[in-house]
């Protein structure tokens, strides 16, 4: 079913292919912003990457759908990671007159994540290519308080339906609609003034992004630390057992790759009334609570702070996508581009903090690792 899917979504994104020498930042961004990648469904994303990687450059698995792309160098390696999946939607049921009905395959990141649906348009990714569809929302005027404040103020996954215009179960099965499809939100961005873009999981496609461009700009790059740069699938789902479990993606890396030390590349919320990230001022830099060695923390902001690159400098728990490797005697970091109204439909970015957040990674590497 994943590969049928894949290979239905491949040929709807036929006129946006791309190479890997031909893709920029900007224009890497846009295209894989085009393709879902909800947990559990990562493949096409995966797939998408894979094509936009150095031709030169060998690609690396830790299972459930992680690719990776190894840099040569002295013995290590630095693994530098983000995440392959977003948050989404799936068909959890057909009801007997076409409607379907929804479910996440992870926790919800806010309280009001499913009410964003609400008379929303939604994609279908099916092994026949995407289903357009609707989350039906009743006409407010003709309801009574109380019917109202069941379906509009009250909304849930348990009063969600999404109209693709079948009118029965075997219609919409026969447009290839099966349970556990993704179901997403129309891959729509806004380009806004200062040079900001919005859109539904912008955030996660963007920093991808910036790991493809990062992995093409150091390609054959010779010297240094060697470089593991990894799109980890399922980084939504936690790894069982006691206390803080590590998301399942991240542990995988960990037992895969075995790294010394590890700059986990992820999001953070843009701060409001001045409060810590600002939009447009750069990645965020997170070091651990914890005391401990400096040698990654100057790695990195020693040569963005040699090459005029903007960054923010902040102190805290940083990624999930760190809790696996919380043994590595600090030598662990998180760089964060900043969003503003994360986990929403109009996630806000700036391409100037995306800028950076490449030009600082690609500084980085260039200049050795850490050592």
């Amino acid at each position: 079913m994943a590969h049928r899917r894949m290979m239905a979504w491949a040929l709807a994104m036929a006129g946006l292919a791309l190479t890997a020498e031909a893709a920029d930042l900007r224009t890497v961004t846009k295209a894989l912003f085009q393709v879902p990648s909800t947990t559990g469904n990562e493949e096409m994303l995966a797939a998408e990457i894979r094509g936009l990687l150095p031709r030169t450059a060998s690609v690396e698995t830790a299972g459930l759908g992680t690719i990776a792309v190894r840099l040569g160098g002295s013995p290590g390696p630095t693994l530098i990671i983000a995440a392959l999946d977003g948050y989404g939607h799936i068909v959890s049921g057909v009801t007997p007159e076409g409607y379907l009905t929804l479910d996440r395959p992870v926790p919800a990141p806010n309280e009001h994540f499913d009410a964003f649906l609400l008379g929303q348009p939604v994609i279908v990714s099916t092994a026949k290519g995407p289903v357009r569809g609707v989350v039906s929302q009743p006409a407010i005027h003709l309801l009574t308080p109380e019917r109202r404040k069941t379906l509009v103020e009250g909304f849930s996954l348990e009063t969600a339906f999404v109209d693709i215009g079948a009118r029965s179960a075997a219609e919409a099965r026969a447009k290839g609609v099966e349970l556990l499809d993704p179901v997403t939100f129309p891959a729509v961005m806004t380009e806004l003034a200062g040079d900001q873009w919005a859109g539904p999981g912008l955030g996660q496609k963007a920093v991808a992004a910036a790991l493809v461009a990062v992995a093409n700009a150091v390609a054959g790059r010779t010297g240094g630390e060697e470089t593991v740069i990894a799109w980890a699938a399922q980084t939504k789902f936690n790894a069982r057992g006691r206390g803080i479990r590590p998301s399942i993606g991240a542990a995988q890396a960990k037992s895969r790759w075995r790294p010394r030390r590890v700059v986990a590349v992820d999001l953070m919320a843009a701060g409001k009334n001045g409060g810590f990230p600002i939009l447009g001022g750069g990645p965020a830099v997170v070091q651990a609570w914890d005391e401990g060695s400096q040698a990654l923390p100057d790695a990195l902001k020693g040569p963005a702070r040699a090459a005029g690159i903007p960054f923010q400098s902040e102190v805290g728990p940083g990624s999930p996508l760190v809790i696996p490797f919380t043994d590595l005697n600090n030598d662990y970091i998180t760089v964060a581009l900043p969003v503003e109204f994360l986990n929403t439909p109009s996630e806000v970015i700036s391409i100037r903090d995306l800028q950076a957040l490449h030009d600082l990674l690609v500084h980085f590497l260039q200049s050795g690792g850490a050592k």
